[in-house]
């Protein structure tokens, strides 16, 4: 698992409602126990809860392990919406979701830009004319190794040093003026972006997990919002497709629900709605 604020162009969906709308086709059979549940979705629970988990922090959904595909009774669908509506609630509301996201979310804070004090012009000065010394040391040394006709060639290079240094003997060279006007420039680049940053990183990831967990079940109904589930589909290049291009453009999350049927996305929606209201 990698992230960096960087990485967060995509909106983060609630993990349980995108859940739903893949596992929504799955063999299910509403069943007494968490194990029998679980078993029918062809998934383990801890597996189920790391989707879950990855999905809040990262942003995306991770639904690896779900077996049972395209098989569930249209009557029992919101049986699973329901079920895994209330173990996340459950889960992301509790001390082990907030233990990750806490660890999480202190990973992702941007790192302060390290601040070196500004050399003054003196100092600037003398290291660029050591600098240049060096080259002139380094270059005649290369001269008179290889000799003939490229040492020659590299004489007017060794001139044009030579008389950079004599120039660099002024305190008051432009060089150093620009140089030094530049690492201040730098400097305060480097602390204006790290600002941004950071405002950036309290608002994805707010010190209180409640509105982090607010702001992505608003993405989700965001993404599922004005589903038109009579939408006609039509058969090309293998796949099922929109016959209205507006809606073959739509994101994911909007497929993802169209998919699931209005039985489960609505029911998730509303479910959403009501756990936003208790957040606030």
């Amino acid at each position: 698992m990698k992230f960096r604020l960087s990485a967060w162009g995509r909106s983060a969906v609630a993990a349980t409602v995108l859940f739903i709308t893949l596992v929504a086709f799955s063999a299910y059979k509403v069943e007494k126990t968490a194990e029998d549940f679980w078993k029918a979705l062809g998934i383990t629970q801890q597996a189920g809860t790391n989707n879950i988990k990855a999905s809040f922090l990262n942003g995306y959904l991770q639904y690896y392990g779900a077996k049972n595909m395209k098989n569930i009774a249209v009557g029992d669908r919101q049986a699973v919406a329901k079920d895994l509506l209330e173990y996340t609630k459950n889960y992301v509301q509790g001390a082990e979701f907030l233990k990750y996201y806490n660890e999480h979310r202190q990973r992702a804070m941007p790192e302060a830009p390290e601040k070196k004090p500004l050399r003054s012009l003196k100092e600037i000065q003398k290291e660029e004319i050591e600098k240049t010394e060096k080259s002139i040391k380094d270059l005649e040394k290369s001269m008179k190794e290889l000799g003939g006709d490229v040492a020659k060639g590299l004489q007017p290079l060794l001139e044009q040093l030579k008389q950079t240094l004599k120039d660099y003997q002024n305190p008051n060279h432009e060089t150093f003026k620009i140089i030094a006007s530049s690492e201040k420039n730098q400097q305060e680049d480097d602390e204006r972006r790290y600002q941004e940053n950071i405002k950036r990183w309290k608002q994805d990831f707010p010190e209180n997990v409640k509105l982090f967990i607010a702001d992505k079940l608003n993405k989700m109904l965001e993404a599922t919002n004005g589903i038109d589930y009579n939408a006609q589909l039509v058969e090309k290049y293998g796949k099922k497709r929109f016959v209205n291009p507006t809606y073959e453009s739509k994101r994911r999350e909007w497929k993802q629900g169209f998919r699931a049927g209005k039985e489960v996305t609505e029911y998730a929606r509303t479910f959403v709605k009501k756990w936003v209201d208790e957040l606030k």
